[in-house]
């Protein structure tokens, strides 16, 4: 029998209480570990890494000409040295996934507990992840949220996994007669 809506509601595809996933699926067996961004991702960076150099160096006679106030110098100082700790992040930078938690290793680390996910949500453009780098966005109860990056392909399905949750999971279930 089909289910029948009340007028002007649409009915819900997906039913309201999705049974939990197995505990031998959920979300990976063993752990993941690998490199936060793509290679291309560190190529471009370091691109553009080299361009800000050269252009600093044919810069640099005339920024030390200029009288620079102490509040500019420093302003100026902060930018280089964020920008290097970036790109030595992007270059440097590990997400692991375990049975228990994700982590990415940054200018400040970033973990949090699977079991305080309540909502993922996984970016992953299949022609362009050379490019933009593919993320899980994750809202972790009381703590906001959190983007971890991944370019390893087993943290990847991991991710993937993990956002599709309740739902792969029960597709994976034994049809019940």
């Amino acid at each position: 029998m089909a289910l029948q809506s009340p007028p002007g509601v649409l009915p819900s595809p997906v039913p309201s209480a999705l049974p939990s996933p197995p505990q031998d699926h959920w979300p990976i067996s063993g752990s993941a570990e690998g490199a936060a961004f793509p290679v291309m991702v560190k190529a471009l960076a370091t691109l553009l890494m080299a361009a800000l150099t050269i252009w600093g160096v044919r810069v640099a006679g005339q920024v030390m000409a200029t009288a620079w106030s102490p509040a500019a110098a420093a302003f100026l100082v902060t930018t280089l040295v964020v920008i290097v700790a970036c790109y030595y992040w992007i270059l440097c930078s590990r997400t692991t996934i375990t049975a228990t938690h994700i982590e990415q290793t940054w200018l400040w680390p970033k973990r949090a507990a699977l079991a305080d996910i309540t909502q993922a949500k996984f970016i992953y453009l299949p022609y362009l992840a050379w490019l933009i780098a593919p993320r899980l966005v994750v809202r972790v109860q009381g703590r906001g949220m959190f983007v971890f990056h991944a370019a390893d392909q087993r943290v990847l399905q991991a991710f993937a996994r993990l956002s599709l949750g309740p739902v792969i999971a029960t597709l994976m279930q034994p049809a019940t007669p």
